[in-house]
C-alpha cells in the first residue's frame, strides 16, 4: 500500500488494486433472468475490462470514498479501498451480482463511521446532457463556499467532484479537492487527489486539468467526451461530506454552511 502524504490512494495500487467489485458475466445473468434485458442490454450494463470490473478499473469512487473516511473519520487510517469494498459488499450496499446504486455509496460512508461522517450537500450537473450549461469550478457554489474557508475550517469537511458523462459509466471519473491546498475560489482548474493519478508521476501538485487528460489518453473515453462536448474543467457532480466535531454540537458542517448561505444571499441579491 501506498500513501501520498497520508492523503491519497490510488485505485491500482496493488494492495487492492485487483480486488472484484463485480462480476460482469454474473450481472449479465442477473439482468437478462430477472428483468427480462435482452442480451444486448444487458452487455451495456458494464464496460468489459480485460482484467476484471476491479477497482483499479471501476473504482474511483470507491477510492474517493476512502480518503473522505481516512480524512474525517475517527479511525481514518483503518479505511483503504480494499476494507471499504469488502465493507459495502458484506453490508449488501451492492454483490457480485449487483451493481452499485451511486445514491447509496453516501450510506456507506455513513455506516461506516458510525455515523460521525455524513452527507451534507449534492449537486449533479448532468454534463453532456441537452439543455444543461456547463458548470465549472468557479461558478459551483459549494465548492466556492469550501474554498473560501480557513485551513482548519476546511478540517472538518471533504469534497468530491465527479467529472465526465453525466451517467457513471467508464466516461465519468471522480476526484477529492485537496484539502490542503483546494485553489482560488475563481480558479477553474482546481488542485485535486485523484485516485487515478500515476503510481510513478512526479507532478506534486495535481490538477483537474491533469485528470481529463489522463482521463482523455483512453481514445474510447475521449470519444464519449467529445460526443457529449464535455470540457476538460467542466464538472458533473459535487459531493460535500462533514463530519460531527463535537457531542453539542447543533448543525452538520456548520461554518461550511454559514459560508454558503452567504454566497447564496449574495447571488440572489
Amino acid at each position: 500500500m501506498r500513501v501520498i502524504g497520508s492523503l491519497l490512494y490510488r485505485q491500482f495500487d496493488s494492495a487492492w488494486g485487483k480486488d472484484l467489485m463485480w462480476d460482469r458475466a454474473r450481472v449479465m445473468e442477473v439482468h437478462r433472468r430477472y428483468n427480462g434485458a435482452s442480451q444486448a442490454a444487458a452487455e451495456e450494463l458494464l464496460y468489459p475490462f480485460r482484467s476484471g470490473n476491479t477497482i483499479a478499473n471501476e473504482g474511483c469512487l470507491l477510492t474517493c470514498l476512502a480518503m473522505v473516511l481516512r480524512l474525517l473519520a475517527p479511525r481514518g487510517r483503518y479505511w483503504t479501498p480494499r476494507k471499504l469494498n469488502k465493507f459495502a459488499s458484506d453490508q449488501l450496499y451492492y454483490t457480485r451480482a449487483g451493481l452499485a446504486m451511486v445514491t447509496l455509496y453516501a450510506d456507506v460512508v455513513c455506516e461506516a463511521s458510525k455515523g460521525e461522517v455524513q452527507l451534507l450537500l449534492k449537486e449533479e450537473y448532468l454534463s453532456g446532457e441537452p439543455n444543461w450549461p456547463r458548470t465549472q469550478a468557479s461558478e459551483c457554489l459549494p465548492l466556492r463556499a469550501y474554498r473560501m474557508l480557513s485551513r482548519a475550517e476546511r478540517q472538518d469537511v471533504v469534497i468530491v467532484l465527479k467529472i465526465g458523462t453525466y451517467d457513471d459509466t467508464f466516461a465519468s471519473h471522480f476526484v477529492v479537492v485537496d484539502p490542503a491546498n483546494p485553489g482560488s475560489p475563481e480558479d477553474d482548474d482546481v488542485p485535486i487527489l485523484d485516485p487515478a493519478q500515476p503510481m510513478n508521476s512526479a507532478k506534486r501538485i495535481w490538477h483537474l486539468s491533469d485528470s481529463s487528460r489522463q482521463m482523455r489518453q483512453d481514445d474510447k473515453i475521449d470519444k464519449q467526451w467529445r460526443r457529449h462536448r464535455i470540457g476538460d474543467l467542466q464538472l458533473a457532480g459535487v459531493w460535500v461530506f462533514a463530519r460531527w466535531g463535537r457531542a453539542d454540537q447543533t448543525l452538520l458542517g456548520h461554518r461550511f454552511i454559514v459560508r454558503l448561505s452567504s454566497l447564496v444571499q449574495s447571488s440572489i441579491v
